[in-house]
Formats: C-alpha cells, structure tokens, sequence
C-alpha cells in the first residue's frame, strides 16, 4: 500500500504541480480583490472597476509570472533518497565475485529473487491500471476543449459585430455631428470614433479595439438632441476609457479559467463597474442625473430582447439596470473618477500582491541526512550486501585514479547555490523592472487624460525619433499666410492647435484672426489661440481685439470662449469679457460668463453678478458657476436675492452650491434654508453649511465644442 501511495505520489511531475499551484494563485488573487472592493462600497465606480481591471490582468499574467521569475518556497516535502536494503538472514544469498586489477578479489552478496520474497521495501512498483498521469491528461483534454468552445464563440460574436458594422451606415449628418464633436471635446478625445446606424442593433453599443465605432439603432433617428448626448457621452466614455480592452482581457480570462467561478464573477464585476463609471463620467461632464436616467430607462424598456454580441459593449443590460439606476440616482455615493494619486496607489499595490502571489513557486525542503548515515554498523552492513548501495568507479576513476563522483557532487552543489543567487538576483531585478513599468505606464495614463498631455508625449516622441526640431508648424504657418484656398487655411489652423505655445504658431494664427477675409479661417484660428502660452501677447491681443470688433458672430463667440482658457488674471482679458456680457447676442453672453468662472480670477467683476438678473435661465446658470468659481464674498448679497427670487428648483440648487463655496460669510444666506418644506434643498443646505465642497461636485459646462475640419 505505501509503495503504491509513493510511486503514485512520484508520479506528479513539477509542471502537474505548477497547475494546481496556478488554481491557488488565482484563487488567492481573486479573494483579495474581492476583500479591496467590498471596503471600497461608497468609493467611486471607477475606482472598484481599476481593482478587477488590474486583477483580471493578473490573472492572464500569473503563468508568464511563475515561469519567469519564481520565488521559490519550500513547502513540498524533501526528495525522497533510495534506502538501503538489508536482506534478513536467513534469506539465499547470492555472491559475486570479481578482481580489481591488482589481484585482489571483491566478493558482494545480494538477496535471492528467484523464488523469493523479491526487494525489500526499498524496491519501486510499476503502478497498475489507469495512472495518475493519464487522468491529468484527461483533465488537460477537458479543459483544452472547452477553451477552444469559449474563444470559438468570442471569434464568432466578433464576426458578427463586423458584419453590423460593415453593413452600417455612417450618421454623417451636421444634427449627429454637431454633438458627436461636443461629447468628444469635453471627453478629451482627440479624435471622434466612427458613428454609425444599423438596422440589425437594437441597443446602442460601442465597439473595435483598434478603430473605435459606436453602433446605434435605426430608432436614433427620432431622438431628442439631449437623448443624443446621453448616449453619445455613455457610449464615448467607454472610448475615452479603454473599456474594450478591459472587456476583451475579461473574456479571455474567462476562456483560461472557465472551471473557476470566482473568475466568472470577476469578469462580471468588471463590466458593470465600467458602465456605472461611464454613468459617473457622464454625469460628471454636465449630464443631469435625473434625465440621464430617464433616457436610460427608456432605452432599455424599449429593446425587450438584447442581441448584441458578447465582445461588444453595449449601453445598458436588463439584469444590471435596477442597480445603475439607483447608483445614478443616489445623492451620497461618489460620482467622480479616482486621482492621479489613488490610481497610482491602487495599481501600485494591486501589481506588487499579484507578483508577489503569481511569482511564488513551491520547491522541496533541504534533505535531511539519515541517522544511519555512513560509518554506522548497519550502513556498513548494506554496503557489502546490498548491491544497490555499492559503488563502482568508471574507468577513469581506476585509470587516473581520480575523484569525478566526489567532483560531481561539489560541482552539484556550487550549481545549486549560483542557482539560487542567480534566483535572487532575478526576483530583484523583476521587481524592479515591474515597478519601473507600472509607475511609467500610471504616468503615461495620466499624461493622456488632457489633449495638451497627449500632445506633450508625442511631442517628446517625436523629437527622440527624429532627433530635430519638428518642421510643421513652420510648414504650417505657411500654409496659412499664403494659401489661396480658405478651406486648405482653415486645416492648417486646426493643425497649429497642437503648436499654439510655440511662438511661430501663436503668431500666425494671430496674424490670421486678425486679417484673414474668410469667417471660418478666423474662426478657427480663434479656436486654435485657447492652446497659446498665457504669456503670449499676440494671442490674447488677437483674441481680445476679435472679442470687440470682429464683424462675425461666431468668431466673437469663439474668441470669448479661447480668451477663458488662455487669459488667466490678466486684467485686460477680465474687462473685455466683462463687457461682453452686456452684448446683445445670447451666445456670446454665454460664453464671456463661462469664461470669467474658468478665468481664475479673484474677484467677480459686477457684471457678472447682474447676470443672476438676465431673462435666460441657462445664462443665470452660468454665472452662479462662474461665481462659484471665483468665491467671492462680494457676490452673496446678490446670489441670497436671487435665491430668494427664483422659482426652478436647478437654479436655487446652483445658487446654493454658489453661497457654500464662498464660506462661513455665508451662514447668515443659508440659515434660512434649514426651514425650508423641500427635503433636497433642505438637504443641500446642509451640505453648504458642512463645508465648501460637501455639495459635491459641479459639473464644467462646456459651452463650445471643438471644431474638426471637414
């Protein structure tokens, strides 16, 4: 019985041992996410989906880990040494002779096995019947088939997305593009994704790992424009996100472990803290949280049976939607997405545990040396009967009377020890190269959440390639001061956007809003000029000049929205945009309010203030932001009043945010409110009273969308 138990034992090689080890590292792994993400319940969504992001990624990583660089424990029990068989007495013994060169005679005696008991208990038996190896086989088949079944099905939904999409119109209309390139501005994405409409969909998706595209039904075309945001700002959050890369390495890693459950669960976690950070990033970017939901519901109780492939991720699924609705709706939980700094935490300590646990392989215990070591009587005694145990030298050894087995073993063990240095000094330099990696990676992700951050990296990219000056803007400005064709001038304004800091750049894209004879060149060198160098004269005069004078419309609305991202504190930006709030054009009113909040001015100049009186609902709105913004107590009189006044409930909601972020200066405007019968405004006020911030955030609006040449 205990040979049978050790021959079967030995029969589990060190890969069959790696995969059992493989199921307890990702078992451990998972466990661990799941404990992270259930003290992190009223974090933000965003930050619970990093948590399954980096898990899932450990887990398609954790057999590259273990083979890589091993850190080996010794867990498993030591090797076990061949024993010395002594034969009994009163066994047959069978001698043999032989002469060693010298004249000398060597006599050995072994047991009988003819007829006898056979080896002592030393001896190894063959197993019998189906062995342990053929049944890991078997098992190995089993799993290998059903990995061929799920990635089968993945190919097969991602030849069906293809063909939707290949079958699909583009939405090419200025009513689709219009807030196609609005949602794409305030999501930071340098370029749209493709648009589509098909008549095979029936739920908005977003799909294509390499070549974004957002698939939506044919019933989009009698939707609303605030439904066409709301959609548009989900379904490009999940672009602006990477999303499909997470989704795609979640499949994969369902195919790899399809036996394990928890990573079933995993992968399901994955995707639904992605939508509900797609939702957060949607309400985060102006969306409000009641219509969202509404558009949502909607959407959803129209389709009653969903078919859209697995690869693709689509906007809303029945089985996830009660608890989206209630995360959208909830006032206490967070809606923004997480830091530069906790995503850094998150995914420097989530890495550290996953290389720690992926890269840890079990190894035997050293040998023990046995009791009845060499020397002993009963070592001695097996030496001249066991013939196991007796040791002939080669020819060598009797030739050149050299020591090659004593050699060998020291050779061994010097082996052993460099391995095990060699070891170390892996796991150290894999350590070290992980965290390199990861901290590059955070700071790359970071870099491309702005588009000036994108343009920075590949700006730096681009010099080390070529190794000198990059010759565009130059070719460019050119372009634009000789260029006979409007159009061709208007492309290489929106090309200068990238190089507005540099001076070459500023100053043609000046020179062309101030003489240019085509509006839509003027336009978009405007638009080109919010990129400038705060300290570059040419653009903010350029830009204030056109504010005043320009005969265009829209170039006065452009020039006011640019002057508010590049002007700062500059005086002379603060008065020409205080003065265009008295212009007799809404738009232009909208975007001088918007731009003195993000200004980052000190004071409110008291035309913005008398804007809390204007007739346009949405242009009080702005300036409660923008008073929001610059906190100044000179503005709570006039906030109070217009608190006072106002009968929609959005607005007296903006003029509270407004009150709170001015401070304790404003008690005496919001002890009123504690009485009041609306449990939201009551609840709000609180809030303001709690602190600046505690009414949470407030979305940016964004009243210009960037323009893209056509």
């Amino acid at each position: 019985m205990s040979t049978t138990l050790i021959s079967a034992l030995g029969s589990l090689t060190n890969s069959n041992i790696s995969m059992v080890m493989l199921l307890v590292k990702a078992t451990i792994i998972l466990l661990v996410a799941i404990g992270i993400t259930m003290s992190m319940q009223r974090a933000s969504a965003g930050a619970r989906h990093l948590v399954w992001l980096v898990t899932v990624a450990a887990l398609l990583l954790v057999p590259a880990l273990t083979a890589w660089a091993p850190i080996r424990l010794r867990m498993l029990p030591a090797e076990a040494s061949p024993t010395l068989a002594v034969a009994p007495a009163s066994a047959t013994q069978l001698s043999l002779s032989a002469s060693d060169g010298k004249g000398n005679d060597i006599v050995v005696s072994a047991p009988n096995t003819i007829g006898g008991a056979g080896l002592a208990s030393g001896s190894i038996e063959k197993p019998t019947g189906f062995s342990v190896m053929g049944g890991i086989s078997l098992l190995l088949l089993i799993w290998a088939a059903v990995l061929v079944v799920i990635t089968g099905s993945l190919g097969y939904a991602a030849l069906v997305v293809r063909r939707i999409v290949n079958r699909a119109r583009p939405l090419d209309s200025e009513d689709w593009l219009t807030p196609l390139w609005e949602v794409s501005d305030r999501l930071a994405l340098d370029e749209p994704p493709r648009l589509l409409r098909s008549e095979d969909a029936k739920m908005p998706f977003a799909c294509g790992l390499f070549t974004p595209t957002i698939v939506l039904p044919a019933e989009c075309d009698g939707w609303s424009l605030d439904r066409r945001r709301a959609v548009l700002l989900h379904e490009l959050a999940h672009v602006r996100r990477h999303d499909l890369v997470g989704h795609t390495m979640g499949r994969l890693a369902c195919a790899v472990y399809w036996f394990h459950p928890l990573v079933w669960t995993a992968a399901k976690q994955l995707r639904s803290e992605s939508e509900r950070a797609c939702d957060d990033l949607a309400l985060s970017c102006g969306a409000r949280a009641t219509d969202y939901a509404e558009h949502l519901l909607d959407i959803v109780t129209s389709v009653r049976r969903d078919a859209t492939p697995s690869v693709a991720l689509a906007m809303a699924r029945r089985k996830e939607f009660e608890g989206r609705m209630l995360a959208i709706l909830d006032p206490e939980l967070r809606h923004s997405s997480p830091s530069r700094r906790q995503s850094a935490a998150l995914i420097g300590s989530l890495a550290l545990i996953s290389i720690v646990v992926g890269a840890a392989a079990p190894a035997r215990r050293a040998q023990e040396t046995p009791a009845n070591a060499a020397g002993s009587p009963l070592a001695q005694q097996g030496a001249v009967q066991n013939p196991v145990e007796k040791q002939y030298p080669d020819s060598r050894e009797i030739i050149d009377g050299s020591k090659a087995h004593t050699n060998m073993q020291t050779r061994s063990s010097l082996t052993e020890q460099v391995s095990e240095h060699m070891s170390s000094a892996m796991r150290t330099a894999v350590s070290t190269a992980v965290s390199t990696a990861v901290s590059s990676a955070v700071s790359s992700a970071a870099a491309i959440t702005t588009p000036s951050g994108l343009r920075q990296l590949l700006s730096q990219q681009d010099t080390q390639k070529s190794g000198k000056d990059d010759e565009r803007p130059a070719l460019l400005a050119k372009i634009l001061a000789t260029e006979s064709s409007a159009n061709l001038r208007r492309i290489a304004a929106w090309g200068l956007a990238d190089y507005a800091e540099k001076p070459v750049a500023a100053e043609a894209l000046a020179t062309a809003l101030r003489r240019d004879s085509d509006p839509s060149v003027r336009e978009m060198a405007a638009w080109a000029l919010a990129d400038a160098n705060r300290s570059s004269s040419a653009a903010v005069d350029a830009l204030i000049a056109a504010l005043r004078g320009d005969a265009n419309i829209r170039v006065r609305e452009i020039a006011a929205w640019s002057l508010g991202n590049v002007g700062g504190r500059s005086s002379a930006v603060a008065d020409a945009l205080a003065a265009a709030l008295s212009d007799p054009n809404v738009g232009i009113r909208k975007r001088a309010a918007w731009a003195l909040g993000n200004a980052d001015l000190r004071q409110a100049p008291p035309a913005l203030i008398a804007l809390l009186r204007d007739r346009d609902p949405e242009i009080r709105e702005l300036a409660a932001w923008g008073l929001y913004q610059i906190e100044d107590p000179a503005s709570i009189p006039a906030l109070d009043a217009a608190l006072r006044s106002e009968t929609d409930k959005s607005l007296q909601i903006a003029y509270i945010k407004a009150l709170a972020a001015v401070g304790e200066k404003s008690v005496d405007a919001l002890k009123g409110l504690l009485e009041s019968k609306d449990p939201e405004i009551k609840s709000i006020a609180v809030r303001a009273l709690a602190g600046g911030h505690a009414t949470g955030p407030w979305p940016w609006p964004w009243p210009e969308p960037r323009p893209f040449p056509e």
